[in-house]
């Protein structure tokens, strides 16, 4: 019924016309046609703009249909999706998440054949449709739960699965036992139907408990994309599964199309010797989200060369620039009391590291507009004075 009604010619300029539009101001008006259904085009134009920026490409496809806007909210983006498309290739694949097709179409650029399959009648209706305008690679797609599915598969050489981290009444799961499907309680049918499987979770989910709930977890990719860290991706090797349990943090920054702009690899065995602390010098750094959400914190300031501003305070110094660093750079101007009367100037963008309170309630004691090109830091040095680092964008 949905296809039936989007594909519909009229339908379908309307919505181009409307690109973009006020969604909100759009729907105090009447559409063109009483027998049209309008919410659910609303909706699809709503979609259409949650997609632009995350996957502009399917733009380029007059004929494709929009999954819901939540569903494209939950999406991966084009760039996550190629960067796990190069983790594995083969002959054959299933994507036992469909949801709305992204990651789908990215891993069958690398694989002779797929499976994609999505609980949810309409949902599995739409992969049908727009898997076959995405990519040349025959999809075999079904409307059943991966739970029931993945029992009768015959062995695939990738599995794929995103779990389901919200319900239609509650949304934030996070821990692998509580999403859909619960991946854990398949790990021995999954042993049986596949030798590698790539499972994508929420940044939330911690690191070093999803590789003891998970086992034969050989690397874990972190993803990180417009500077926002998006998804974590861990990388099961059933087949010959780690020697150790050393497992390698792999942390990566990516441009639109999935090209890795910054990478940084460790294992915990790396983080164990302590960073050197020091003053603040002519160079200030702070790691990208995804680089913060691995954890390695003593191996960053190890692997670039820098110092620690306090063993707690996870920003990075030094008195030569180092355009590699994984992160944003700065050029320290001065180090400022935590005084309104101190600050030279009235507006500036703040951040707290290892210091009491929260932004805004320091925003309001330091009468500080947000915005403009300085930076202050908030953070505690290694000789435990509380300070304000100001800067300016360095490179």
């Amino acid at each position: 019924m949905i296809l039936k009604h989007i594909l519909d010619p009229e339908i379908k300029e309307f919505m181009r016309r409307n690109d973009d539009a006020d969604i909100r101001e759009l729907a105090l008006k009447k559409p063109p046609s009483a027998d049209w259904p309008y919410p659910l085009i609303l909706d699809q134009i709503k979609a259409r703009q949650k997609a632009a920026v995350k996957i502009p490409s399917w733009s380029e496809h007059p004929d494709i249909v929009f999954p819901s806007s939540d569903l494209i909210e939950q999406a991966s983006s084009t760039a996550t999706a190629q960067y796990k498309a190069v983790l594995a290739s083969g002959r054959s694949f299933a994507d036992l998440t469909g949801g709305a097709g992204v990651d789908c179409a990215a891993l069958a650029s690398r694989f002779e054949r797929g499976i994609c399959i999505d609980c949810e009648e309409n949902a599995a209706a739409l992969l049908s449709h727009n898997l076959a305008r995405l990519t040349q690679t025959p999809i075999e797609v079904y409307c059943e739960s991966a739970e029931n599915f993945l029992g009768r598969i015959e062995p695939v050489d990738l599995i794929m699965i995103d779990p389901q981290r919200r319900t239609q009444t509650r949304k934030g799961f996070f821990r692998l036992e509580d999403c859909s499907p619960d991946v854990p309680a398949l790990l021995e049918l999954l042993k049986t139907k596949t030798k590698r499987a790539l499972i994508k979770t929420s940044p939330m989910l911690d690191i070093a408990q999803a590789i003891i709930d998970l086992g034969c977890v050989r690397a874990v990719h972190i993803l990180e994309w417009r500077g926002d860290c998006k998804e974590v991706v861990y990388d099961l090797d059933f087949e010959s599964p780690p020697a150790s349990e050393d497992i390698p943090r792999i942390c990566v920054s990516l441009d639109d199309e999935g090209a890795v702009l910054k990478r940084f690899e460790f294992s915990p065995s790396q983080e164990q010797a302590r960073a050197e602390t020091t003053l603040p010098q002519a160079f200030l750094y702070e790691p990208g989200p995804a680089f913060q959400k691995a954890g390695g914190f003593n191996a960053i300031a190890h692997r670039y060369s820098v110092q620690k501003l306090h063993e707690h305070t996870h920003l990075y110094t030094s008195e030569i620039y180092n355009p590699d660093f994984p992160g944003r750079a700065f050029e320290i101007i001065e180090i400022l009391p935590v005084q309104h009367k101190a600050l030279p100037l009235k507006k500036a963008n703040l951040s707290i590291r290892n210091f009491p309170g929260d932004v805004a309630s320091l925003r309001k004691k330091l009468k500080l507009q947000e915005g403009g090109d300085s930076y202050l830091f908030a953070c505690t040095l290694a000789d435990e004075r509380k300070v304000l680092v100001h800067g300016r964008k360095a490179g």
